[in-house]
């Protein structure tokens, strides 16, 4: 029915100005060559009277015409009146292109590459007689390093980017990198739950008792929170841990359970904790994936606390104590953060190393020799800095690009990145990308600050698949008032859709 409708006022519209146009040409034969002779004179105005008339006639018609349209338009869903979406088809290097989502999203998942994890995997090799198994990463790359390692992943803290990965989602024993978490429920809890640094927890029988690596807590001690932190990071004490976790749920076992709802919450999905320690349990599991997302996290969450990871020692009871994270000794830039091993998880490590304003976490686990952990950890941190660079792109609430709007009490809308956007990419491909910014236009009013726009996607050569980061609104937009829905309809009937603003 609209259709029928607004098709009766488009095709009123296209006779009104063609006689319009059909006026003014027998206007401009008649009058720019005036006829000759006394019998013609005195017909001259009353023609010219009846000439004007039907063009101030056909003038009247015409903006009823627009303005009759413009009501329709405005009174319409305005998908209709607009029948297909913008697209602009402008390539910049490392500026912004203006296209259709919708079509952004059709590559994206045509791609046969789209399973990231699957990317660049190699063959199994044999080097040395140990069989390497195949790895994955997110670029195009021929020198993939080899790794002892019987799971592993490097990537870029500021870009979040995979630069190498074998057998990330395979689950494995954490060891005593499972204290990253234990230390950080124990730091949430100081920042919501009243807990601090000079609360005291005693020594129960069981913390006393519990096997493996110690800070040597006496039977009935009554030991502050920073005290046993220092232990539970430093030391890498499960009596520490034992205690903190009594202290602060009563049981180890009911502190295990928030620790696994923890970890979760802050996207470690495939771990499941049954202790504070860390100590062998048939279903006390995680990824290296997880513990890269877990690192991230203390890092960034609980920054205030993240330099006590750098500490190489500390006194506890008149006994001078180290820690087991061998790389913190050497100059590589290493700050942090978690070394561990048991039987079945062997030697591993959540490392992280600074660089500049660059940090990569690499976290490996199944060696067989604490030699081994320590000279393939460096190496692979050594090529993930040789060989990969980052550019900053746009910094967190950087206006990107100014969008049309439909329908709003504002014209255009500014679009953004929520968080400051770094790419991670090989040296030999630093200028080798193209930024690309996607989204559906018109985009009609009401709009809220921070909904999702569109998207930004980064591609190169050097890249399996293009980097994807949402676009959103920087600023609220209201729905326009109904004589404005008037005017927005007028120009796009005149001038069509606006282009944007880059």
């Amino acid at each position: 029915m609209h259709e029928a409708i607004f098709g009766f006022f488009v095709k009123f519209f296209h006779r009104v100005t063609s006689r319009r146009r059909t006026s003014h040409q027998h206007k401009g034969s008649r009058y720019i060559v005036p006829p000759q002779g006394p019998a013609h004179k005195a017909q001259t105005p009353r023609a010219s009277h009846q000439i004007t008339t039907k063009s101030r006639d056909s003038s009247r018609a015409l903006v009823f015409s627009l303005l009759t349209i413009a009501v329709f338009c405005t009174a319409s869903d305005p998908s209709f009146a607009i029948t297909k979406p913008h697209k602009t088809a402008i390539k910049r290097t490392k500026k912004p292109v203006v296209a259709d989502a919708k079509k952004a999203k059709a590559d994206a998942d045509s791609s046969p590459d789209s399973d990231v994890s699957s990317n660049a995997e190699n063959a199994e090799i044999e080097e040395d007689g140990t069989k390497v198994s195949s790895v994955s990463s997110e670029y195009n790359l021929s020198n993939f390093p080899t790794t002892l390692a019987k799971q592993a992943i490097l990537l870029d803290f500021n870009s979040g980017q995979i630069l190498f990965a074998k057998k990330a989602d395979e689950p494995t024993s954490p060891s005593s990198m499972t204290k990253i978490v234990t230390a950080c429920l124990v730091f949430s809890r100081m920042r919501f739950g009243g807990l601090t640094l000079d609360t005291e927890f005693n020594v129960s029988p069981k913390a006393f008792r519990k096997e493996g690596s110690s800070m040597f807590l006496k039977l009935g001690q009554r030991v502050s929170v920073e005290q046993l932190l220092f232990g539970l990071i430093i030391q890498s004490g499960n009596d520490a841990a034992v205690t903190l976790a009594e202290g602060i749920c009563g049981t180890e076992e009911d502190f295990a359970v928030e620790m696994t709802s923890y970890a979760r919450s802050i996207g470690a999905t495939n771990t499941n904790f049954k202790n504070a320690s860390g100590l062998p349990d048939a279903q006390h599991k995680t990824t290296v994936r997880d513990l890269a997302t877990i690192a991230c996290h203390a890092i960034t969450t609980y920054p205030e606390f993240y330099e006590w990871y750098s500490r190489k020692e500390f006194t506890f009871n008149d006994i001078r104590q180290f820690s087991k994270n061998a790389l913190l000794s050497e100059n590589i830039g290493c700050d942090g953060i978690k070394t561990g091993k048991t039987d079945d998880g062997g030697y591993g490590i959540v490392a992280s190393v600074k660089n500049g304003e660059r940090r990569l976490i690499l976290v490996v686990n199944g060696y067989k020799s604490e030699k081994d952990r320590k000279e393939d950890a460096m190496a692979l941190l050594s090529w993930g800095l040789k060989t990969f660079t980052n550019r900053r792109l746009y910094k967190a609430n950087e206006v990107i690009a100014q969008i049309p709007v439909w329908y709003g009490a504002e014209s255009y809308l500014p679009i953004t990145v929520e968080e400051e956007l770094v790419i991670t990419l090989p040296r030999f491909a630093e200028k080798d990308f193209k930024v690309l910014v996607y989204y559906d236009t018109p985009i009609s009013a009401p709009i809220k600050k921070g909904e999702r726009v569109g998207q930004v996607h980064i591609t190169s050569s050097s890249l399996k698949m293009p980097i994807v980061v949402p676009l959103v609104a920087s600023v609220s937009i209201r729905e326009a008032g109904f004589f404005k829905k008037v005017y927005d309809s007028l120009l796009y009937l005149i001038w069509g859709m606006r282009a944007p603003e880059l």
